[in-house]
């Protein structure tokens, strides 16, 4: 099954990598980019997974054990490399435009992707997942699911009491109705009326951030969002993510069928 590690020039974010997981459905299918064959690969569906703080691409791949998966599912899986997870320190680049604008347009000209808002969907563990839930409910045209892992999603929580005068970390008083308070995105959303993705979350039982999830647990479901909850025994780190993207991997409404509850 091929996984293809890609080095780039971003414009949003300087020369970074890529993994991505590339899943023939044929052995007529493209078995990588840029190879001629007469019947091409049908379009793919499109799972963007994000690592979390302190890692690169290679978090999923070395740590998660999805890969058999994904291939049976006929899911494509594009990890990216994120240094910047709420968009503060300017220096680094702007990690959200080039997920939610840069890197879609570059995967489709380069691989038989679906871009398709029913084939698109967003994940990922901590900070990633937090990303995530920003970029997807940002742009819910795009995604049919969104997915986070153990992730601080209580924002202003998270860096009130584990990040206070941290250099990197914004302030918890600009969090507040701002673009990076996701709870407050998502009520907007919903009173729009515009199509909203459905939420996926998960977080282990004795998480550090626990608490911040059961806050956005409580916020979704009294916004009425289509909302699946997920928990088991578990801390931060691979062996409660595997089970979480597992999980995920089943909720997804993949071929046609709905997300499963």
């Amino acid at each position: 099954m091929p996984l293809v590690r890609i080095s780039y020039r971003s414009d949003f974010v300087g020369r970074k990598d890529i993994a991505v997981l590339y899943p023939p459905k044929a052995p007529n299918a493209l078995p990588f980019p840029g190879k001629r064959t007469e019947t091409p690969a049908p379009p793919y569906p499109v799972l963007w997974l994000l690592h979390g703080g302190g890692d690169d691409f290679t978090a999923w791949p070395l740590n998660a054990m999805f890969l058999r998966r994904c291939e049976r599912m006929g899911l494509m899986v594009v990890m990216p490399t994120i240094q910047d997870f709420q968009g503060w320190r300017n220096e680094l680049g702007d990690f959200y435009r080039q997920i939610a604008e840069e890197l879609p347009e570059f995967i489709g000209n380069l691989f038989p992707v679906s871009r398709k808002r029913e084939d698109n969907f967003i994940a990922g563990l901590s900070y990633g997942g937090y990303l995530a839930y920003r970029i997807a409910l940002d742009h819910p045209e795009n995604y049919a699911c969104v997915g986070s892992f153990s992730s601080p999603l209580d924002c202003e929580a998270d860096l009130r009491e584990r990040h206070a005068g941290q250099s990197g970390f914004p302030s918890a008083d600009e969090i507040p109705g701002s673009p990076l308070d996701i709870l407050h995105t998502a009520a907007v959303l919903k009173e729009s009326g515009r199509p909203m993705p459905r939420l996926f979350q998960a977080c282990g039982t004795e998480d550090f951030t626990w608490r911040y999830n059961l806050t956005a647990r409580e916020h979704f479901r009294a916004l009425g969002c289509d909302h699946t909850w997920f928990e088991a025994p578990g801390v931060h780190n691979f062996d409660f993510w595997n089970l979480a993207l597992e999980q995920f991997l089943n909720y997804l409404p993949l071929g046609g069928k709905e997300a499963s509850k």
